[in-house]
């Protein structure tokens, strides 16, 4: 057993990543950092909503107000990173050239990189500080069975909360990534903390890469139709990507709900 509760435990792991990234983010903008960072947010997002579930609590949903705001800051700047990925492992799979629609997305990696940069530079660790002591000074949500009911209890009607929005990608993924990281507290030997967590990965992939395609899809539409001239042969080469991404859109959404109803099914009926 721990020497404090396992939610505390957990946000000190992620409170430690994060901490380490914003040093480096403070050096440089660089996309991992950007990145690791962001998935240190979403942990510690899910272990405070976790906690306040526990003690019905809504209001303290606040103590993680600036943390939140730099992690959409540093969002915007990872979808155009991830825009120009995408855009350029099109054009190497095909003959199109995409110039003009490149040429736009690092104008905006610039404006994305100076907010990020002022962001990070204005960030204040306390409310993390502060959070954690709220948390470590709990000490009745131990580490014990009573505590592992109530999680199990928690995650249950998280999932069947999440079975009704299936039409909602983006809900069903942010459901799903708190559940991921939720079913990390449980110990090790347990079943749902194995194969479980697992399959649920691969849910959670899936979901990830229509996300990443449906911003690219709309930023390109945004694009293509209030910017770049009609007559220029680029046009109708974004429009045959566009396709192309609604296709993949299409056929990851597909798995992924077809997994995640699965994989529900499962979990609620053990």
């Amino acid at each position: 057993m721990n020497d404090y509760n396992n939610i505390f435990v957990h946000w000190k792991k992620s409170q430690k990543d994060f901490e380490k990234n914003l040093s480096l983010l403070l050096l440089r903008i660089n996309t991992e950092p950007v990145h690791d960072i962001r998935v240190a947010i979403k942990k510690l997002r899910a272990f405070l909503s976790l906690y306040i579930l526990l003690k019905k609590e809504p209001e303290w949903t606040c103590l993680l107000s600036k943390t939140i705001n730099l992690f959409d800051v540093l969002g915007r700047h990872r979808d155009i990173e991830t825009c120009l990925a995408i855009t350029v492992a099109f054009e190497k799979e095909t003959t199109c050239s995409c110039k003009e629609w490149k040429n736009y997305l690092q104008s905006l990696l610039k404006t994305t990189r100076a907010w990020a940069n002022q962001e990070i530079h204005h960030y204040h660790k306390k409310e993390l500080a502060k959070t954690a002591l709220l948390l470590k000074q709990d000490s009745s949500i131990a580490d014990n069975i009573s505590f592992l009911k109530d999680l199990s209890v928690i995650i249950n009607n998280q999932l069947a909360e999440t079975r009704k929005h299936f039409r909602q990608p983006h809900l069903v993924r942010k459901n799903l990534k708190e559940v991921y990281y939720w079913i990390s507290l449980f110990p090790d030997e347990n079943i749902i903390a194995s194969w479980y967590h697992k399959e649920l990965h691969s849910i959670l992939d899936d979901l990830g890469n229509w996300q990443d395609n449906e911003i690219l899809d709309i930023r390109i539409k945004h694009f293509r139709k209030d910017y770049l001239p009609k007559p220029f042969e680029e046009y109708q080469q974004l429009k045959d990507f566009q396709n192309k991404i609604r296709d993949t859109k299409k056929i990851l959404l597909k798995s992924a709900n077809n997994k995640a109803r699965r994989w529900i099914k499962k979990v609620l009926q053990n």
